[in-house]
C-alpha cells in the first residue's frame, strides 16, 4: 500500500465507563503502540442542551459547567475514545481493531483514514489548559507564549502520549491534594514521584515548594516524556539536584517528605514495601490510580499510616496519608 504524506488512521471506540476505557488504553499503548489517544469526546447534543439551559451564547464557559457536561456524558455511558495510528500504518490499526473484535465485541468501534497537511495543528485542537485550582493549571506548551505566560502556577506539558496530561482524574486529584498540603511542606524538602509518567506531579512539587524531586518510572518512554516536560518548565541550571531514573535503578538514599504513587491498584500493593520505606516520619503519601471501589482495600493495605482524606472525581479516587 502506498503511504501518503499526512495519512493516518483513527480507531474510535465507545465505552460505558472510564474504567473500561483505561483498561483498553493500557493495552493500546503497550501492545499496539498507538501513537496517540484522545480521551472521550463530549457529545454535541449534550453540550448544546446544557449550554442552552445556562443561556451561554459566547465567551468563556465556567469550569464548573464544563465539568457538568463531562459528568452527564459519563453518566450516560457515552464515552468515545479515539486511537491514532500515524504514518499511514493501517496494519497496526487493523490489528488493534481485530483484537477488540475478538476480546471485546461489546464495544462499538469504527476505523477511518484521514489526511491533513499539518498534524501538529490538528492534534492541538484537542487540548486546552486545565484549571486544577485557582492557583494551579496544567497548560499545553503551545499556550506558553499566549495567555499562560511562565509562572509557578502553570505546569507546561507536551500532551498526547498517554503519560498523564492533567485531563485524567487521577492526575487532577493528586495535584489538588498537593495544593491542599503545600503550606505544611518545607521548601527544598525531598519528593519522590514514583511511577512519574509525564512528571506532572513532581513538576508541581518543584513549582509550588521548590522540592528536590526524584522521578522514577518503569517505562523508558515515560521518562523521555518527563524529561521533555521538565525542559518546558525549567532552565537546565534549575534542574540541579533532581533525578530521573528507571525503576530497576532506583535505590533508596535519603527518605522523602512527600511521595506520589499514581499507579494501578495491584502495583500499589506489590510495591508497598518500597513506597513505605521511602517515607520520612511525618511525611505525606499521595496514592492514586485507584478506582472508587478499590479505596477501602488500599486504605487497609496502608493501615499503618494516618488516613488524612480522600478525593474523588468520576470513577477515580486519590488518597492522602501521613506517616
Amino acid at each position: 500500500m502506498s503511504v501518503e504524506v499526512g495519512e493516518f488512521y483513527i480507531v474510535t471506540v465507545s465505552f460505558e465507563t472510564e474504567a473500561k476505557a483505561d483498561e483498553i488504553n493500557e493495552i493500546a499503548l503497550n501492545s499496539f503502540h498507538v501513537d496517540g489517544i484522545e480521551e472521550f469526546s463530549l457529545n454535541e447534543e449534550t453540550v448544546d442542551e446544557i449550554l442552552g439551559e445556562r443561556a451561554y451564547s459566547g465567551g468563556d464557559i465556567p469550569t464548573e459547567v464544563i465539568h457538568e457536561v463531562e459528568d452527564v456524558t459519563k453518566a450516560n455511558g457515552d464515552l468515545s475514545y479515539k486511537y491514532y495510528f500515524f504514518n499511514g500504518d493501517l496494519k497496526r490499526a487493523e490489528d488493534f481493531s481485530a483484537y477488540l473484535d475478538e476480546n471485546h465485541s461489546e464495544y462499538k468501534k469504527t476505523i477511518e483514514k484521514n489526511e491533513f497537511s499539518d498534524w501538529n495543528a490538528e492534534w492541538r485542537k484537542h487540548y486546552a489548559p486545565i484549571e486544577v485550582t485557582d492557583e494551579l493549571s496544567v497548560v499545553p506548551e503551545w499556550f506558553k507564549k499566549e495567555d499562560y505566560k511562565e509562572n509557578k502556577n502553570h505546569i507546561y506539558i507536551n500532551p498526547g502520549m498517554g503519560f498523564g496530561t492533567g485531563e485524567h482524574e487521577t492526575t487532577f486529584l493528586c495535584l489538588k491534594l498537593l495544593e491542599g498540603i503545600k503550606q505544611n511542606i518545607s521548601e527544598k524538602s525531598l519528593c519522590l514521584d514514583f511511577g512519574c509518567g509525564s512528571g506532572i506531579l513532581g513538576i508541581g512539587a518543584i513549582k509550588k515548594k521548590d522540592m528536590q524531586v526524584d522521578f522514577v518510572d518503569i517505562d523508558p518512554a515515560a521518562l523521555d516524556n518527563c524529561h521533555e516536560n521538565l525542559k518546558l518548565n525549567f532552565n537546565q541550571e534549575d534542574l540541579n539536584g533532581h533525578a530521573l531514573m528507571s525503576r530497576e535503578r532506583y535505590e533508596l538514599g535519603e527518605k522523602y517528605d512527600l511521595v506520589f504513587a499514581n499507579i494501578l491498584e495491584h502495583v500499589l500493593i506489590s510495591e508497598k514495601p518500597v513506597i513505605l520505606d521511602a517515607l520520612k516520619k511525618d511525611s505525606y503519601l499521595v496514592l492514586s490510580g485507584i478506582l472508587n471501589h478499590q479505596v477501602d482495600n488500599i486504605i487497609s493495605e496502608y493501615s499503618n499510616l494516618e488516613m488524612v482524606k480522600t478525593e474523588t472525581k468520576g470513577d477515580w479516587s486519590a488518597i492522602l496519608l501521613r506517616m
